[in-house]
């Protein structure tokens, strides 16, 4: 018997639990709901026009970008790109830019984070809420359709891409549009704010506080940080995921095998933006405690906690420089 969690989005929803303390500036806040997730907005300013102007040009880049990558959306840019006929295919700036980066992290994990894995999401069935445990034949026959390795990007902007492998930036596009919200709130003047896209964070500011969920205790928090300037992103196994046979099946894939990573509950990530945050979460995920952590430390302003399937906490060296005190 499959038991399915409570339905979410494709997008993970992370429940960072955020709060603020200021005495001086009044703290605005707006939520919609983009990409199948809430997106939060926290500004502090004094001139509330201005702020809510702010938030609205934010909500508007994300609702441009929902419509660009979204795979649930027919004749789209990512319907086109998953559904040519041709290997071929000349695409727009920003999803060349969205390709390159993907390319960057897919080396940086060494194959863990992939976003070619189109194939096994739809295998899985997690975006159309019944995810199931498919046949080996089944997992075996996908994975022959799944890759990076099978993707080749020549510039300018031109990508090649066998017409049976299928792309998707769910795992990479949350944070990229809390990093590009966070850019038009600077661009309006903005300089102290929060944006929360699905549970993927960007802040600016000395007085945001995050909190790291416990993936087993609901209530339970395993701390808090304050990421000044740093984009933070979490992935779990706790809110996408389904049992079968008393044993639970995440919605983070291991491209390599087809089946879903199992030895990781949380991986929480602090990097400079949070497209890198977001990708990088979910590939030290796939990676595992000792892979992932050994890479944590290898890069460059990235620092991050890891909880294994056991419950053991591993903490990167730098992350106590973000914990509250």
């Amino acid at each position: 018997m499959i038991q399915v969690s409570k339905k979410y989005s494709f997008l993970l929803l992370l429940f960072f639990a955020v709060s603020c303390k200021s005495n001086e500036v009044e703290t605005i806040k707006r939520t919609t709901i983009v990409m199948g997730s809430t997106i939060e907005i926290q500004v502090r300013e004094d001139d509330e026009v201005h702020a809510n102007k702010a938030i609205s040009a934010a909500f508007a880049e994300s609702k441009r970008l929902d419509t660009l990558f979204s795979t649930y959306l027919i004749n789209n840019n990512m319907w086109r790109i998953n559904n040519n006929n041709e290997e071929r295919l000349v695409v727009d700036n920003e999803t060349y830019l969205m390709l390159k980066k993907s390319d960057e992290l897919w080396k940086q994990t060494d194959g863990a984070f992939d976003v070619a894995i189109g194939k096994i999401i739809d295998l899985v069935g997690f975006e159309k809420n019944s995810p199931r445990l498919p046949l080996s034949q089944e997992v075996i026959k996908a994975v022959e359709n799944v890759g990076w390795k099978k993707i080749r990007l020549t510039d300018p902007n031109v990508l090649f891409k066998p017409k049976n492998v299928k792309i998707s930036f769910n795992a990479i596009v949350p944070g990229y549009a809390a990093d590009k919200c966070s850019q038009i709130l600077e661009k309006n003047g903005i300089k102290n704010y929060l944006v929360n896209v699905g549970g993927e964070i960007f802040a600016k500011g000395k007085d945001w506080k995050i909190g790291i969920q416990h993936p087993r205790k609901q209530n339970e928090l395993l701390g808090a940080i304050v990421a000044n300037g740093f984009g933070v992103s979490t992935s779990g196994d706790y809110q996408q995921y389904f049992k079968k046979d008393g044993k639970r099946f995440t919605h983070i894939f291991n491209p390599v095998t087809g089946y879903p990573a199992n030895q990781c509950e949380a991986v929480t990530i602090i990097a400079k933006d949070a497209l890198t945050a977001d990708a990088l979460s979910t590939g030290i995920f796939v990676l595992g405690p000792i892979k992932g952590m050994n890479l944590i430390e290898k890069l460059k302003d990235v620092e991050g906690i890891i909880i294994d399937t056991t419950g053991t906490i591993h903490e990167s060296s730098g992350f106590k420089n973000f914990l509250v005190r």
